[in-house]
């Protein structure tokens, strides 16, 4: 070895013994780091995640040498961010944490030990949703799933007040968490307005294992909703996981929505169990069920947000089910208000406004085995699937039994640009004549139809009352009554003679066919036509979906020659919730006439047979109605 390679490595062992030393001294100073130095850089970074200035009095260690310390923070203060408007978001008397060192040279705070004496928490969130507890994130950012991971916690003497604008919830009260006690927060305030008490209850941390489940217990009590839930959280004080047994009651589910924040509507009152689990940003709703109004259901969904989107699966099955559920009381009585000045409406004023369904997808599954109506329905059941995509909602595997027969086929609301646009394609198959006319003593049979129609409008009511399209409906192997049918042939004799000598009498139908063709909310008969093998009634005239007016006239003759014939066509109108239908001179809404009504309806058809009368167009020839060709409308 020569003399340059000895004295190089002499200089190497030097400079290992001082790295050694200094490593050493280095961890000896951690053992004994003066924390009191710190506050600085500590007071920066929890300025930085709260956005607002921080003071803290004094920090010491207990341990004059030690790697995990017990360190105290004396005098902590966080002021509230700007937009608050003054005061304190935190205080607190004093912390005492454990802290590792060697995690904190990594930037990793967290300590499993805390002791917290005279603390004070303001919890504000403004209408718009902005809190001083959370800070902002990009919505692709993973959601927080961890909790604080504490295996001990004291707070005493603690004080909390939250005011959510967003929520309309105001309460103030006390909080503590010592020993087996756990943890217990007791409040009061108003809930829309109304008086109200918030109440939690968690399990003891005191030596716990921090990542295990936790027990807590949540009451919310207030006139405007009884809200409890008792479950666990996947860790301590862990709210981004948790899972619990939630029961409500509320005068509509809109106060629910309050404090779940899904987009809810108002309802009847309800009264709702569920099992709901929470992870992260998802909500999953393992099993859900209970009433509203008188409404009842059982059902199950997942709520899942990515990318700053809300998607929805679930699937609800009623055992009955009322649509006037699904409007609070307000609701209803506005509608009542309306309808007394309008009078009653077939067509439904359901919106179909997607505007604050934007950022929303997803697809509910709906089976009723039930309907319900106050004022009687013809429908019995009802199934289906609704689908939303970037404001474009589809129902559809549309099924409705009804009184007699069922109804199938889609609807869609497209709201990507511009105003709603309705679009209809239901078919109606096995219906009773009867039922859709409203006279089962004068006509019978089984109806086929489908409505294909197209509007724009804020409400299905609104777009249909500008709607395209058509609505046909088709009627073959009925019966109708022979004076009706007589009627409908303007025979006056026959209808005299039938009317007298065999009341009761039918004869078949052979088809009754409207095809209506819709131009701007406007139904158009094209053709209206009846055939009962002796008489012929064809229509003319126009219903209108704006206001559901009635304004149509059936023309008709008989295979043979009446002696006298009744001049006045049958006259239909009304509306479509309460038609009125004239025969031979009535202008009464059940279409029975009067004694006056019949003798000038007599009156004129022997001025009709003397030729006395005013002149009326020659009777076309009897030629019977193509019903197959026709029938071809609901294709």
């Amino acid at each position: 070895m020569t003399p340059a390679t000895r004295s190089l490595l002499r200089r190497a062992g030097m400079f290992g013994v001082v790295l050694l030393a200094i490593v050493a001294l280095v961890v000896l100073a951690l053992g004994a780091l003066p924390f009191g130095l710190l506050r600085p850089v500590l007071e920066a970074r929890i300025a930085a995640r709260y956005g607002a200035p921080v003071q803290i009095g004094s920090i010491s260690r207990k341990q004059l040498f030690s790697y995990t310390p017990d360190v105290s923070i004396n005098d902590l203060r966080i002021a509230q961010p700007a937009w608050v408007g003054g005061g304190d978001f935190v205080r607190a008397r004093a912390v005492s944490l454990r802290l590792p060192v060697l995690r904190l040279l990594f930037g990793q705070v967290h300590p499993n030990a805390l002791i917290v004496d005279g603390l004070e928490v303001a919890l504000v969130r403004d209408a718009s949703g902005r809190s001083n507890w959370q800070r902002s994130r990009p919505d692709d950012a993973p959601p927080a799933t961890q909790g604080p991971g504490l295996a001990n916690l004291t707070i005493r003497d603690g004080r909390l007040s939250l005011r959510d604008d967003k929520r309309s919830l105001v309460v103030a009260g006390t909080f503590s968490a010592v020993g087996a006690r756990g943890l217990q927060l007791s409040t009061a305030g108003t809930f829309l307005g109304t008086p109200a008490r918030l109440e939690v209850h968690g399990g003891r941390i005191d030596g716990i294992d921090p990542a295990k489940p936790w027990p807590v217990q949540l009451h919310l009590t207030s006139p405007a909703l009884r809200l409890d839930a008792q479950g666990a959280t996947d860790g301590v004080l862990n709210t981004h996981r948790f899972r619990a047994v939630v029961t409500t009651r509320a005068p509509t589910l809109r106060n629910l929505d309050r404090v779940i924040e899904a987009g809810l509507f108002s309802t009847q009152p309800i009264a709702l169990i569920g099992e709901v689990r929470h992870d992260g940003n998802d909500w999953y709703l393992d099993r859900i069920g209970g009433g509203v109004g008188r409404s009842r259901f059982i059902g199950k969904g997942t709520i899942l947000k990515r990318a700053g989107r809300t998607n929805i699966d679930a699937s609800v099955r009623a055992s009955r089910f009322d649509f006037d559920d699904l409007s609070d009381t307000a609701g209803n009585a506005h509608a009542a208000a309306a309808e007394a000045i309008t009078g009653k409406r077939v067509l439904p004023a359901t919106p179909i406004n997607l505007s604050h369904l934007g950022r929303t997808d997803g697809t509910l599954t709906v089976r009723i085995d039930r309907l319900l109506s106050d004022e009687g329905t013809v429908f019995r059941t009802l199934n289906g699937r609704i689908t939303l995509d970037h404001r474009l909602l589809v129902i559809d595997r549309l099924v409705s039994t009804l009184t007699t027969g069922q109804m199938t086929g889609l609807l869609r609301v497209d709201h990507r640009s511009g105003r709603p646009k309705l679009s209809t394609d239901l078919r109606i198959e096995g219906m009773a004549l009867e039922t859709l006319l409203g006279t089962p003593d004068d006509i019978g049979g089984i109806v086929r139809g489908r409505i294909t129609l197209t509007g724009e409008g804020d409400t299905i009511r609104g777009a249909l009352a500008h709607a395209g399209g058509k609505v046909a409906i088709v009627s073959n192997h009925g019966t109708v009554r022979t004076a009706v049918a007589d009627v409908l042939g303007q025979d006056l004799g026959g209808t005299i003679k039938q009317s007298i000598l065999h009341p009761s009498a039918r004869e078949p139908l052979r088809c009754l066919v409207g095809d209506f063709r819709a131009r701007a909310g406007v139904l158009t008969p094209a053709p209206l036509a009846i055939d009962t093998g002796s008489a012929i009634g064809l229509g003319s005239g126009q219903i209108n979906l704006a206001d559901e007016r009635i304004a149509l006239t059936l023309a008709g003759h008989t295979r043979g020659d009446p002696v006298l014939r009744i001049v006045d066509p049958i006259r239909i109108g009304g509306t479509l919730a309460k038609p009125a239908v004239a025969i031979a001179g009535s202008g009464t809404p059940s279409g029975r006439p009067s004694m006056g009504g019949f003798f000038k309806a007599f009156g004129r058809s022997i001025k009709d047979a003397l030729g006395f009368g005013d002149a009326s167009p020659p009777r076309p020839a009897f030629v019977p109605l193509d019903c197959e060709r026709l029938s071809a409308a609901l294709r």
